[in-house]
């Protein structure tokens, strides 16, 4: 009989450990399923911001209107540019001078 009741004693507080285990595991849990479901919404939260801050990027640069001295500048060093682009610097040949012009 007294192995009877040391068993018993022994099964109750195994069953009290896994009992108290188990309800920490929960608690663990819990706490990091929070810290995921707020690293989310922050994730969301921050994309959301950039997604707003590439639009009003966006917006400005098709609003604004394109540097044409800075491109003729480039043309020029590159030998490239020439006062319509059509002629030449001296106006001989090319696509701007016609037959009858000169």
């Amino acid at each position: 009989m007294a192995e009877v009741a040391v068993a018993f004693a022994l099964s109750a507080a195994s069953l009290m450990s896994s009992t108290q285990q188990g309800r920490k595991q929960r608690k663990q849990q819990r706490a990091a399923m929070k810290q995921q479901e707020q690293a989310q919404r922050q994730a969301r939260s921050q994309a959301s911001s950039q997604r707003l801050a590439q639009q009003v990027e966006s917006k400005r640069m098709r609003k604004r209107k394109p540097n044409a001295s800075a491109i003729l500048a480039g043309a020029r060093r590159q030998g490239m540019a020439s006062p319509t682009f059509l002629t030449s610097p001296t106006r001989s040949g090319g696509l701007g001078t016609t037959r009858y012009l000169g």
